[in-house]
């Protein structure tokens, strides 16, 4: 092994070690592992994979050491979708993507082993298709939730996090399996950046670490008590609950907090469909920085979306529990209080309600006789 490649492999791996450092001090839940830590862990394992690869030849193990690498771009699509979406869960159909990716080309290495001519296309080719389709989903995620990502912090890891390393993995890619499969030159120049994007990585997440690896800001939005019809009390808007210790980046301004509410609460603005944040921002005269920042730090929310849905669905309790109401669509109720489709209300009612707007009606008005 060339001494470059040597010290480019020794130096990333001391840069590994430290993101496993980080991973296991990351604190959450009473020390438990959340999906996020689990695919970063998982991503760790494929890139000491791939950087095992030359190490490894001199055993007859690097082609699997290379089958098993191939689970970076899949790994990297899944942790990315667990950082920057608060609602992610991982899906069935996302495990297969990753599954097929990796284990096509092993399968490919045993046919090849006892000949059997199975055809190239499917063990090679669709692998390395799905794995430009998965760095594709990666820059679909970061995209997607840019706009009402409440956290400056993350809002700044999009581009830098996935800008970095997204980049490096898609020329990767395109270099060692379509451009120059086989070139020499490549075989030995690919593992110098490796270290300089861990490094990277690892002054990142050492500068964004709260709320990101660290868990312990974790937000859960408390269902808003139902009043039926008749009742003198009305129920209070739902609230953020914060759960254990949140770190508070920035100060934040009472009277601005008071102004956001009266907006939002008495004037009704989270009725308007297809509000942003910039919209909302410019009826409050203020940036928006400053309105990111009030809604995160001060009222403890993480994404925008959840923010305005937190009234909508309040309001859309209490109207399919009014018996006055009772002969109302629902799809009317949805779009009236802002949503932009009856899907859509659906999974936020659900998501605080754990159950169908349909059921919470027929729960909380009388039957007829």
């Amino acid at each position: 092994m060339e001494i470059v490649q040597a010290s480019a492999i020794t130096f990333a791996m001391s840069q590994l070690v430290l993101s496993a450092i980080l991973l296991f001090r990351a604190e959450g839940r009473q020390g438990a592992w959340s999906m996020q830590r689990r695919l970063y862990g998982l991503l760790l394992i494929a890139i000491v994979a791939y950087l095992m690869v030359p190490v490894t030849r001199v055993w007859g193990l690097s082609s699997w050491m290379t089958s098993l690498s191939t689970a970076v771009p899949g790994m990297f699509w899944l942790f990315s979708a667990s950082l920057f979406d608060d609602h992610f869960r991982l899906r069935r159909w996302q495990v297969a993507l990753v599954s097929v990716s990796v284990f096509l080309p092993m399968l490919g290495k045993l046919a090849s082993s006892v000949e059997s001519g199975l055809p190239w296309l499917v063990f090679y080719m669709l692998p390395q298709a799905l794995e430009f389709v998965m760095l594709a989903l990666t820059l679909l995620v970061v995209a997607r939730f840019w706009k009402v990502d409440l956290i400056e912090s993350r809002r700044r890891l999009r581009l830098w996090f996935c800008g970095l390393n997204g980049v490096y993995i898609f020329l990767l890619i395109l270099f060692r399996e379509v451009l120059f499969p086989g070139a020499d030159w490549l075989t030995s120049l690919q593992y110098l950046p490796v270290g300089l994007m861990l490094l990277a990585t690892n002054a990142i997440l050492l500068e964004y670490r709260h709320g990101l690896l660290d868990t312990r800001q974790t937000l859960s939005i408390a269902p808003a008590p139902v009043v039926l019809d008749g009742a003198s009390e009305q129920p209070a808007a739902p609230t953020p609950v914060i759960e254990a210790k949140a770190t508070v980046a920035a100060e934040v301004d009472p009277e601005l907090v008071a102004r956001l509410q009266a907006l939002v609460e008495a004037e009704g603005a989270y009725r308007e469909m297809g509000l942003t944040i910039g919209q909302l921002a410019s009826q409050l005269e203020i940036p928006e920085y400053r309105l990111r920042q009030t809604i995160n730090a001060g009222l403890g929310y993480r994404n925008f979306n959840d923010f305005l849905n937190s009234y909508r669905v309040k309001e859309a309790a209490e109207r399919l529990a009014d018996p006055t109401q009772k002969e109302l669509p629902v799809l009317t109720i949805a779009l009236d209080i802002g949503f932009r489709s009856l899907s859509s209300f659906n999974k936020a009612f659900k998501s605080t309600y754990q159950t169908t707007p349909t059921a919470f009606r027929k729960s909380h008005l009388p039957q007829s006789e």
